[in-house]
């Protein structure tokens, strides 16, 4: 299925995309909360980029968007993370049963930002002429110039986890690297990778039944537009930490969830660090 798919994405692979070389990463602090880089060396903290691809389990074009986004990933390791975010009119599940990937804060997403269509993403939800939207054959360049930015938040997750009750317990330690004049806001999402179902494709008969879902958009565990962290400017070396509980759905598979957890402009929206960590 993935030779499939890779065909299917020809033809934004084609239309604009620009070559980038492995990025290599030597001392790059591991997004997921653990230190690279060898013993006794500072790890340099970098830009991660959060790739929202909003899908539907409707639209015919998305799985090659998906795979376009599996492989920027691939490129860049950690330092891109990818949500699938399933909002518009093409991801409503009827008809034909497909799986209800919907979720309020997708939809709050989706229409604040003016989206009509899927697939589009956004880059750090950075302006892009007016909007932050990006059309799929814009992805690679806009994740390459966002990617060589300077950090200017180190975010740690820390994730407790208890099968017993499914509680999900999350601390985010926000540390500013330079000052931060702005009102920002921390949003904690929650992410199922790779779930099977039904999916419209670009194949004879027109739909795959046994579809792998990627980095699908569970919610949020503080609401669509997060909690903001600050009321002042925000100095350097200042660290704001935020924690948040709640009950791990029941329906979604714990082996297979994450937390990415973002520290945005609370006006612009402006993404300026995200990270990721599996929950168990």
């Amino acid at each position: 299925m993935k030779k499939l798919l890779s065909i299917l994405a020809g033809s934004f692979l084609m239309a604009g995309m620009i070559a980038c070389d492995i990025i290599e990463e030597p001392y790059l602090k591991d997004n997921t909360g653990g230190q690279g880089g060898d013993p006794g060396e500072t790890p340099v903290v970098v830009k991660n980029v959060l790739l929202e691809d909003y899908t539907g389990v409707q639209c015919v074009n998305c799985p090659a968007a998906g795979e376009l986004a599996l492989q920027i990933q691939e490129q860049y390791g950690h330092q891109v993370i990818v949500l699938g975010v399933h909002a518009g009119g093409m991801s409503n599940p009827q008809p034909g049963n497909f799986p209800d990937f919907l979720t309020d804060e997708g939809t709050t997403w989706y229409t604040h930002f003016g989206f009509d269509t899927n697939p589009v993403g956004t880059i750090n939800r950075k302006l892009n002429g007016g909007s932050v939207l990006f059309n799929v054959g814009d992805w690679t360049e806009a994740v390459a110039i966002t990617a060589a930015e300077e950090a200017m938040i180190d975010m740690t997750p820390t994730v407790e986890y208890n099968d017993a009750n499914r509680t999900l317990k999350v601390n985010i330690a926000s540390k500013a690297l330079v000052e931060l004049p702005d009102t920002y806001s921390l949003v904690v999402c929650i992410m199922e990778d790779s779930i099977i179902g039904k999916q419209k494709a670009m194949v004879p008969g027109g739909i795959i039944n046994d579809y792998m879902h990627r980095h699908v958009f569970r919610g949020t565990m503080n609401g669509a537009w997060g909690e903001e962290i600050n009321t002042e400017a925000i100095a350097p070396e200042d660290v704001i930490t935020k924690e948040y509980t709640t009950t791990l759905n029941s329906d979604y598979n714990a082996d297979q969830c994450y937390i990415i957890a973002y520290v945005s402009n609370s006006e612009t929206k402006e993404i300026l660090q995200v990270v990721e960590k599996k929950i168990k």
